[in-house]
């Protein structure tokens, strides 16, 4: 069939109209035709939506992704709405090129509604004590401070733990709070402390900073700064604050716990709030732990990476004081270590990570790794929670008791994707996964 018309020869505006209802990888194969329908990727109609058209930026493996990312930066960084760079912040010429971007940024696109920053490590480019880490904290600061105040109405700024960009975060939630107070939604400024960023632990966040934001419903912050006043702080905002994600990576023994009549009011003025606790490794005991963990404390997901122990007083205080609102334990150490123990699978008594999944009623994601488990103890937390969508163990750590002796479990059978799976027991495929 030879069509009258040549479609390569209609007008940008048209095909970038026609173009505007395609899906996202529709569009990519779209562009694909010919170089005509290409150039209308760069309409900025096709960039107007912020969900729909997020530029992601690479920078990780700076040889290989250098070519794509000065591509990506000089033709649609000044169009989109959306921005998320993820990149490693060890590498010098790297950082040095995210300075380039937020340059960009701030001097050519008044309409980012997100910027989001993914740092694939938590060390920095420059030690603290080197003389360019000052000049180049600063430099990294005026340029975020600039993007704040040209853009119109940012909804969500995150951070990403990296240490460079959160060294002046008071100063820039300042800034926040005078220009993008009515229309900022999600905030991210919590950090992850080692013996590299020690300097984060002194900045001064205070429950006044977080007055303005009358839109915000996400926030994560250190467990530093958490605080009785900041939650009746939020418990005042019109609009309540939906998500609160803290991060712990040290105890500092001048930091007070939130009292539990403050948790318990706030819960039953802001029923929708939702904590997450991030655990870093923080190799404490429970007794500190229980600091944060406080029972009036409505969490829903607790993630600990990385804390060398899984304390099994932890675990029995979870079941207590979190039946009705935990849904999601992480539980993350080295799996090219040996396995480690958390409770003596010898002894009678039911295993904590069983109890923990018969009292939380709400439990739909469990994720062990690093431990060892017993697979009798995954066939009974698979079946005393149906609803469970993800339970992810490593398969090396599996284990099964035979005659009084600790042996490991190669009875895994794969499922059609050559996944290991527990088939051969019945239970459903999709709710149990090693690794």
């Amino acid at each position: 069939m030879v069509f009258p018309y040549d479609y390569s020869e209609l007008p940008q505006i048209v095909l970038a109209e026609i173009f505007s209802y395609l899906s996202h990888n529709d569009l990519l194969s779209a562009s694909s035709t010919c170089s005509s329908w290409r150039n209308v990727l760069y309409h900025p109609k096709l960039w107007s939506s912020v969900p729909y058209r997020p530029l992601r930026l690479h920078l990780i493996h700076r040889p290989n992704d250098i070519q794509c990312f000065r591509y990506l930066t000089t033709n649609f960084l000044g169009l989109t709405r959306y921005v998320e760079i993820r990149f490693d912040p060890t590498d010098f010429n790297v950082v040095k090129d995210i300075l380039q971007v937020l340059d960009t940024i701030a001097c050519t696109n008044r309409q980012i509604k997100v910027l989001i920053f993914r740092p694939t490590s938590t060390r920095c480019a420059l030690a603290e004590n080197e003389q360019p880490f000052i000049p180049l904290c600063d430099k990294i600061f005026h340029l975020l401070k600039q993007i704040i105040e040209c853009n119109q109405a940012l909804e969500i700024l995150s951070f990403g733990c990296w240490f460079e960009s959160l060294f002046r975060i008071e100063e820039l939630v300042h800034v926040l709070a005078q220009r993008q107070s009515q229309s900022i939604q999600q905030l991210h400024l919590a950090s992850i402390k080692n013996s590299e960023t020690h300097s984060i632990a002194d900045i001064y966040l205070t429950s006044q900073s977080f007055l303005p934001f009358v839109s915000l419903h996400t926030l994560s912050i250190d467990s530093t700064y958490l605080t009785d006043e900041l939650l009746q702080c939020f418990a005042q905002q019109p609009t309540q604050l939906k998500q609160l994600i803290v991060h712990v990576s040290e105890f500092r023994s001048d930091t007070q716990p939130v009292d539990e009549t403050v948790w318990q009011s706030v819960s039953s003025i802001m029923p929708d709030l939702r904590v997450t606790v991030h655990m870093l490794n923080a190799h404490e005991t429970f007794r500190k732990y229980s600091r944060v963990l406080r029972p009036g404390m409505p969490l829903s997901h607790l993630r600990m990476y990385f804390c060398s122990s899984l304390n099994v007083d932890l675990l029995c205080y979870l079941s207590v004081h979190y039946r009705s609102t935990l849904e999601c334990l992480d539980v993350i150490d080295s799996v090219t270590e040996p396995a480690l123990r958390y409770h003596n699978l010898f002894r009678a008594e039911p295993d904590p990570l069983v109890l923990l999944a018969w009292q939380c009623k709400k439990l739909t994601s469990l994720t062990i790794l690093g431990y060892e488990v017993l697979e009798v103890n995954l066939l009974a937390i698979a079946k005393l929670r149906p609803q469970l969508r993800t339970l992810n163990v490593c398969a090396d750590c599996v284990m099964t008791l035979q005659y009084g002796h600790l042996q490991m479990n190669h009875q895994f059978v794969e499922d059609d994707d050559g996944n290991d799976a527990f088939i051969q027991y019945g239970i459903c495929t999709n709710s149990i996964q090693t690794i």
